[in-house]
């Protein structure tokens, strides 16, 4: 009997790695004679460089850059060795796990920090570039992170602008003079599974502004800067005009808080499903395809697992993934949305948050208590599935 662990992390809590390393002890208690194929993945966000060098050769460097708040701290970035490609996680440098909730506040942040890293694997030599943009705190629209790079920013009386969400409104000139020319020789592929446009009621900031700290004033004044920045854009790339206007419509434009949109209009960058990107490099359909190593039962999780986790996110895709090839699947999360409870036969799900148990308490504790709920669920389980086995 074949098992594939493959969870995303719990974010602030639990990392991909660690979880496949207790779901693996525990399935070789409950059935020794198992096979356990452990595969951390991710979607974009948190853990994307972690599930890449968990399926690739690569080293791990670090830089010190600025926080979403511009304090200093240590951040994190790959290269893999085939293709010298950078691995960069946007939540490493401006993610909202690196706020307190009280300094959650889109109005302020930057995305400053991960220029910083782009820059960096820059003066390393890279020239492909492989962006997470998962878990930012930032409004934007990416600005920030152009600064870093060297575009600079100056308002109606030629003052130069220091980037962060409510400043974007104040922009009257974009001045790419300094801009880093080595984007122009570079490939930058983003990863990330989200599909909303810059603008609008579906976009950056009425979709995500909320989780990030914006209250229903900061919403306007923060929509109101993204158009002025969409604006000040076309402008500054006027024989580009008609295209860049097409850009802030596009799918994944709004994804980090803008990010996307910066990306595509000043680095030419594609968006592409994060969760596709690791499971390629992870040979996720290899390994269902194969007979030798088809799973029999797939092990997953995630913090949340909501109506969003079927709309292309990690989990949601390893379901399409079970239901086409009809293997059950065990979905472990710290939290379980009342309205994901009715699934179909193929698939249990779990949540660490039971009875008196607080997401708080369960994100200080989550390895405890996914190692006791698996030491409680899996030996029936797989007892039941080896007996089935025996009975065909």
């Amino acid at each position: 009997m074949n098992i594939l662990i493959a969870p995303d992390s719990f974010k602030g809590s639990l990392s991909a790695q660690q979880f496949c390393q207790i779901a693996a002890r525990q399935t070789k208690q409950a059935q020794p004679n198992v096979t356990v194929y452990q595969m951390p993945l991710a979607d974009g966000g948190e853990g994307t460089i972690d599930a890449i060098l968990a399926n690739s050769s690569g080293r791990r460097l670090s830089k010190t850059v600025k926080n979403p708040l511009g304090a200093e701290i240590s951040a994190q970035y790959a290269i893999l060795e085939s293709s010298h490609t950078a691995v960069i996680e946007m939540a490493q440098a401006s993610g909202l796990p690196l706020l307190s909730p009280k300094e959650m506040n889109p109005m302020l942040t930057s995305s400053f920090g991960t220029g910083e890293l782009i820059k960096a694997a820059l003066d390393n030599g890279c020239r492909q570039f492989i962006i997470g943009l998962g878990g930012s705190a930032t409004n934007d629209g990416g600005a920030g992170m152009l600064q870093a790079l060297g575009a600079q920013f100056f308002d109606a009386q030629e003052q130069a602008i220091s980037i962060c969400g409510q400043s974007l409104k104040q922009i009257e000139r974009i001045d790419l003079t300094l801009f880093d020319s080595r984007i122009k020789d570079s490939t930058i592929i983003m990863a990330g599974d989200v599909t909303n446009p810059l603008l609008g009621k579906e976009g950056a900031t009425f979709t995500y502004g909320p989780q990030k700290g914006a209250d229903p004033q900061m919403l306007a004044e923060l929509e109101a800067g993204m158009k002025h920045f969409a604006l000040k854009t076309t402008e500054c790339f006027t024989l580009d005009a008609p295209l860049l206007k097409k850009l802030s419509g596009i799918p994944g434009a709004g994804a980090a808080g803008g990010m996307g949109y910066a990306l595509m209009a000043y680095g030419q960058a594609t968006m592409t499903s994060g969760f596709e990107l690791i499971a390629e490099f992870a040979e996720l359909d290899e390994k269902i395809n194969s007979i030798k190593t088809r799973p029999d039962l797939i092990i997953t999780g995630e913090g949340c697992f909501d109506k969003q986790s079927l709309q292309g996110k990690l989990v949601g895709r390893l379901i399409q993934r079970s239901d086409k090839h009809q293997i059950p699947i065990l979905i472990i999360c710290g939290i379980i949305e009342n309205n994901m409870k009715e699934l179909s036969k193929n698939i249990s799900a779990f949540s660490l948050c039971n009875g008196s148990i607080s997401k708080e308490y369960a994100m200080k504790n989550s390895v405890h208590l996914l190692e006791e709920l698996l030491e409680k669920l899996l030996p029936n389980l797989l007892e039941t599935m080896l007996i089935q086995d025996k009975t065909r």
